[in-house]
């Protein structure tokens, strides 16, 4: 385990840890009275023991986690000695459950102990032993034949509906996750799935009531998740994205992965047709050989095809959903892949729905250093932290990584 140094101890801050298939990144921040939050502290590190969102080795998971925590550290002036941390991979699984009781305190009025029952009920459908639930997020809930109530305490009435989605996540991957941020020297003070702190961060609260898709391009994976009326409906993972499209160039133009990489993010573009035919751009030499140009047309022609593959299994989600229809909203892409020139249009042109890349909403302080859709996850995090801790009744029911309560994760969308 890293060893801390001594410093001032975080008291009115959250910290988030963003642990993604290409970067680790680490935020300090605290909330505002406006609903934002003042980042106040940022570290970055290669995430050299992630794959497709699952930690493959966790020495090297811990040290990129305690490198980013220690730029944090010192840009914050803090300790982190606690800290949220994202759950993303293909180990996730979400489904929509429904709960029904009756309300039976005498004067027949809906109480915290009734939503709590109903949303306990609605967690009895079968999870294959290898999975523990990380969110119950509650979508409406009906009182008698009164529908689309999201807050049913204080109402009257004799029956309670709850309709909730359920995120259920890998034991071992928890574990894991659990071990390299701990032997990082940080106490884990709970797990958010990345698509849902990545809607936190990039989604205002009438797009979630008029329907609306964010689709967060990461490194290894895409996070999809869909919010109906307020509330999440859907969620799923891709798994590809930004590093597939990486090694596609590596092949395509036949040169090193790292460079491939810098070809990428300076000169790629997701639609060829805006790309000038006659631009050139330079490769450096390999093993003492000569640089030799390429024309950038080129390097689109090999992103287009990839990109298109990735939102079109995207599209299969969105489709699979059964709200695809439902989307008034449109869709909203973030993450680091999200910077592609040209990606809107052609999300356009494959989801068939109007399309918008987004950075994170609602942040002061070092608004520069998380101003890019890669910290989308990260941001959404210090938010999801601020709201459950301005909201009494769910101060405890922050989702636990490797301890999730089953009754108590119920509201932290809601109430």
């Amino acid at each position: 385990m890293i060893e801390k140094p001594h410093g001032e101890i975080m008291k009115d801050y959250y910290c988030a840890i963003d642990i993604g298939s290409s970067l680790c990144h680490v935020l300090v921040g605290r909330p505002q009275a406006d609903g934002s939050v003042e980042v106040i502290g940022v570290g970055t590190a290669p995430s050299r023991g992630v794959r497709t969102g699952s930690i493959v080795n966790i020495e090297a998971t811990i040290q990129a986690i305690a490198e980013a925590a220690r730029e944090a550290e010192l840009m914050s002036g803090l300790v982190v000695e606690e800290a949220c941390v994202n759950i993303t991979g293909k180990h996730l699984h979400g489904g929509n459950s429904r709960g029904v009781v009756a309300i039976t305190n005498k004067d027949r009025v809906v109480q915290h102990a009734d939503v709590l029952r109903v949303i306990e009920g609605a967690q009895n459908i079968r999870i294959p032993g290898d999975q523990e639930v990380i969110h119950v997020l509650s979508r409406e809930f009906a009182v008698d034949d009164q529908k689309g109530i999201k807050d049913p305490i204080g109402m009257t009435g004799i029956r309670l509906e709850a309709e909730v989605h359920i995120v259920s996540a890998s034991i071992t991957a928890l574990t894991n996750l659990n071990k390299s941020v701990m032997g990082a020297g940080i106490q884990v003070t709970g797990g958010v799935m990345s698509s849902l702190a990545s809607g936190e961060a990039v989604l205002t609260e009438g797009e979630k009531e008029l329907g609306v898709a964010v689709i967060d391009i990461g490194g290894g994976i895409s996070d999809v998740v869909i919010y109906v009326e307020g509330g999440v409906f859907y969620s799923a993972v891709v798994p590809l994205g930004g590093i597939h499209i990486t090694q596609d160039l590596s092949i395509g133009l036949k040169v090193p992965v790292e460079i491939a990489e810098v070809v990428k993010k300076n000169y790629g573009s997701a639609r060829v047709a805006i790309v000038d035919p006659t631009e050139r751009i330079e490769l450096p030499g390999m093993s003492g050989r000569a640089s030799r140009q390429v024309l950038r047309q080129e390097v689109a022609e090999i992103i287009e095809p990839r990109v298109q593959e990735i939102l079109q299994l995207v599209d299969s989600e969105l489709v699979r959903s059964g709200k695809k229809g439902f989307l008034a909203g449109g869709v909203v892409l973030t993450g680091g892949t999200a910077h592609l020139e040209g990606i809107e249009e052609t999300a356009e042109d494959v989801l068939a729905l109007t399309v918008a890349a987004r950075s994170p909403l609602g942040v002061e302080g070092f608004v520069d250093r998380v101003s890019g859709p890669e910290f989308a996850t990260g941001v959404g995090m210090l938010h999801y932290q601020s709201r459950l801790a301005d909201s009494p009744e769910v101060i405890e029911s922050r989702p636990t990584v490797g301890v999730v309560s089953k009754i108590k994760n119920w509201i932290a969308e809601n109430l």
